[in-house]
């Protein structure tokens, strides 16, 4: 490709200026309906300025902003190893964006997800960069920046974007301070200097108007590594007549005041006129009547004690409180109707002026969707785009493996060093952006249960948490809830689980108590297990007992020494246990075999041995001893 010059992209920028200009004209505009501008009604008149654009818009930016964001590749029926290496992308992926958050936190700057929320809602476009920048230790960081659709410029060809400019203004200071560059004395600079950072399919470079400041770069993607969309599904059209191109290129890509942007204006003004007939109320217009026209009043006549001088033939009287038209308050619902079919619903705020049923709650939300879910799939598109230009940098050998922390969508903690090859070998990803509203959680949770449900369910579980509930990692979520049975099925497991929590807590004498009663039980079923296969009884110590072992330790099952970690099994070698042997008690609470100590020798029974049934010599009778403690009488 031809090296450009800083005059070919002054021309190129200028020229897509000047193609889409009512677009960004309709940006600025927007942005002044959001800063809530004031209203004008007019010298001498009351203005009233409505908020109600302003909480619109960060509504909207509120829901977007607090969405969550679900990176994933599907499973699609593959097999388990297929999906760790799809979870490691997916890892990979969300430490990526944030490292980047982390990145614009330290600039002061607000979070990716913040900034695009903003331009979506605000703008109706997102753009930006995502890069994998080397530093000159051969460190990577990423680097992934919004940008201001409205100074964003690009251009396209057949393969697709082939180039993309971000233009502002910044001071001579931050200039210099940022690029390192000397720039001497510059004239016409009051108002700024305009920098324009430039990415074509190779390299990236900075410029100002006739010089660069940062040299020609190779960015280290195989594409142009910049992201840029419209939000809605309104394409760009042509008119029937091409001078009025211009006027069709400003509905592309439309903001939240897309409906309601002329309506604020009138809403200003009839709140203005009711604000004026408002302040007259309180001070009427007085009609004063003079020999000659002339008098005015010294003293105002609305302050309580106010004496007022009048000469023979002069008056003072107001004037009367003017109404407004009849047809005022229905043409205000009007226009109070229109702005919320354009925008969302007031019971969204809590204004539930009567009782409302479930059926019309949910057409209101029905409402909220039309106007949320076209930005819930711009971010989708934009975070899709921002995790395929990172993926493809980073398989693309030119950077190093590097270590990335986060949270994925379990709420699991990872650390991890994600190499190009599990990167590479990962599936497509899917990004989703949930926007919670009222009752989601509620409704996926009894939809979840229901598809599984019955004697054969709907769907099986994997399926059930990857679709409907979302989890981002489904085999991890199935490995969990099967550890938690296997630690509530088996008693042994129970009491050692609450074993190792005493000694965690510090409770040595519960975790002692504990200890005996896990060894108690595990003997107790080594010598069921030793009966039933017909083996001997149970194993003695050696001479002396066995050695005390510290706090903790795993006990010796009995048979034999234990192999690889497990209790032998009679007849055949040991077998292995997860996680090595059981702990060994200590000699408190041992009990005495595993002591040493033989078994106690029978106590014979005393006195003679009679027939069942009979009572032993020498023993009361039943009569006899209810007679003698009352309960019979003499001649019972």
């Amino acid at each position: 490709m031809a090296k450009r010059k800083v005059e070919d992209i002054v021309a190129m920028v200028e020229g897509h200026y000047e193609a889409t200009e009512p677009l960004r004209q309709r940006m600025d505009f927007d942005h002044q309906v959001y800063r809530l501008e004031p209203y004008d009604a007019g010298d001498g008149y009351q203005s009233y300025t409505s908020n109600e654009a302003q909480t619109y818009a960060d509504k909207i930016i509120a829901w977007l902003t607090s969405a969550d964001l679900i990176v994933r590749i599907p499973p699609n029926g593959n097999p388990r190893n297929s999906r760790e290496v799809n979870n490691d992308k997916e890892r990979f992926l969300i430490g990526a964006l944030r490292a980047g958050d982390d990145r614009l936190c330290m600039k002061i700057m607000p979070s990716l997800q913040s900034q695009l929320a903003w331009y979506i809602a605000l703008r109706g476009w997102y753009a930006g960069r995502a890069l994998l920048v080397k530093t000159d230790n051969e460190d990577t960081y990423v680097d992934i920046t919004p940008w201001d659709p409205m100074h964003t410029y690009w251009g396209t060809d057949s393969e697709g974007l082939a180039w993309a400019c971000y233009k502002v203004k910044k001071t001579k200071a931050e200039i210099e301070s940022q690029y390192n560059v000397h720039l001497g004395d510059l004239k016409g600079i009051e108002n700024g200097i305009e920098v324009y950072d430039f990415y074509d399919r190779e390299d990236n470079f900075v410029a100002v108007p006739h010089r660069f400041i940062k040299k020609r770069t190779r960015h280290g993607h195989d594409g142009v590594p910049v992201f840029v969309g419209p939000v809605g599904s309104s394409p760009l059209v042509q008119s029937l007549e091409w001078s009025s191109i211009e006027d069709t290129v400003g509905d592309f890509g439309e903001s939240v005041y897309k409906s309601t942007r002329k309506l604020y204006e009138k809403h200003n003004f009839m709140m203005s006129a009711m604000l004026e007939l408002v302040a007259r109320s309180r001070r009427q217009g007085l009609k004063i009547r003079s020999r000659d026209g002339t008098k005015v009043l010294d003293e105002d006549p609305y302050k309580e004690g106010t004496e007022i001088s009048l000469a023979q033939g002069e008056d003072v009287e107001p004037l009367g409180l003017l109404e407004m038209a009849r047809e005022s308050g229905a043409y205000m619902g009007m226009v109070s109707g229109e702005m919320q079919r354009g925008s969302i619903p007031h019971s969204v705020y809590g204004e539930l002026p009567f009782q409302l049923s479930g059926f019309a709650i949910n057409t209101l939300k029905q409402g909220v969707e039309t106007v949320l879910f076209p930005r819930v799939l711009a971010m989708e598109k934009a975070y899709r785009q921002i995790c395929n230009l990172l993926s493809d940098q980073y398989v693309s050998k030119r950077f190093k493996a590097f270590e990335l922390s986060g949270r994925d969508n379990n709420r699991m903690y990872f650390a991890e060093k994600i190499t190009p090859s599990r990167v590479k070998d990962g599936g497509d990803v899917n990004v989703s952006v949930v926007a919670r509203l009222p009752q989601d959680d509620m409704s996926k949770y009894s939809m979840a249960q229901i598809a599984r449900e019955g004697p054969t369910p709907l769907m099986p579980d994997l399926w059930i948490r990857d679709n409907i509930l979302g989890v981002q990692d489904a085999d991890q979520t199935e490995d969990s809830i099967k550890e938690q049975i296997a630690e509530r099925t088996l008693p042994e497991a129970a009491t050692w689980s609450l074993y190792q929590a005493s000694l965690k807590q510090g409770r040595e004498d519960l975790a002692e108590l504990y200890l005996g009663e896990l060894t108690a039980m595990l003997l107790s079923k080594a010598q069921m297990l030793r009966d039933t296969l017909g083996g001997g009884g149970m194993p003695q110590a050696p001479p002396g007992g066995l050695p005390p072992m510290p706090l903790g330790a795993p006990p010796p099952m009995p048979g034999g020494p234990p192999m690889s970690g497990g209790p032998p099994m009679p007849g055949g070698p040991p077998m292995p246990m997860v996680g090595g042997p059981p702990p060994m008690p200590p000699p408190g609470v041992m009990p005495p075999a595993m002591a040493g100590v033989p078994p106690p020798i029978p106590v014979p029974q005393g006195g003679p041995v009679v027939p069942p049934g009979q009572p032993r010599p020498g023993a009361l009778g039943e009569q006899e001893r209810l007679r003698r403690i009352g309960l019979i009488g003499p001649g019972g």
